[in-house]
């Protein structure tokens, strides 16, 4: 895994950030050359420790690996968190990296808005994304050619010693439940919505689902 959140620049007039960019495709050059067996999934960020990232989404990650002398051994990571971070949908980043075939591994946890990298337990914040997310991993049968599905989840601060871990037990509680939610959904419902533009009846047949009435 290939961490970009500090590669970019905090002062925008003091690098180049074409000749920046090249840089950093040299480099995974480089490391791809060291061993033909390396592959690298580089993990976007948008923000912290560097507030003017050059690998700041799933699509910048996608493109560097693409420049280099080996696409083929590049992917990216993609982590809920930092999807959030960009204002983007973790689902939609996920589903990119997967049509491209580059979704190398991810990383689920959650995120209350666009600050700081809160790494809060996955579907602490939002369900109906934490839904979607695993809907999508499972639907496509992620992990099946040995992708790598990890949980970047750290305790809150005010945590004591013997709850340390809890975090960690909650958000692979949180995935189980969402593939069950998952195993529930039914797609002939969901397409009877479609069929009569009652996008207002799939909402609540999503909500309802994941309420559990």
């Amino acid at each position: 895994v290939l961490w970009l959140a500090r590669e970019g620049t905090l002062c925008m007039e003091s690098k180049p950030p074409v000749a920046m960019i090249r840089q950093l495709v040299r480099s995974l050059d480089r490391m791809l050359a060291y061993d033909d067996r390396i592959r690298i999934a580089i993990e976007p960020k948008p923000n912290e420790p560097i507030d003017r990232s050059y690998a700041g989404t799933a699509g910048h990650a996608i493109a560097l690996g693409d420049m280099t002398a080996d696409p083929s051994r590049c992917g990216i990571l993609v982590e809920s968190a930092h999807s959030v971070l960009a204002g983007l949908d973790p689902t939609h980043d996920m589903a990119f990296g997967l049509a491209a075939k580059k979704l190398f591994s991810v990383h689920l946890n959650d995120q209350n808005g666009m600050k700081f990298d809160q790494d809060k337990i996955f579907g602490s914040e939002s369900l109906r994304s934490a839904f979607n997310q695993i809907k999508l991993l499972v639907d496509n049968d992620y992990g099946s050619n040995g992708e790598y599905i990890g949980l970047d989840v750290k305790a809150m601060r005010s945590t004591g010693d013997r709850f340390g871990f809890k975090h960690l037990e909650n958000s692979l509680r949180v995935v189980r439940l969402m593939e069950g939610k998952a195993a529930l959904y039914d797609q002939s419902i969901v397409d009877a919505h479609i069929a009569e533009d009652d996008y207002e009846g799939l909402e609540m047949y999503i909500l309802e689902l994941l309420l559990g009435v």
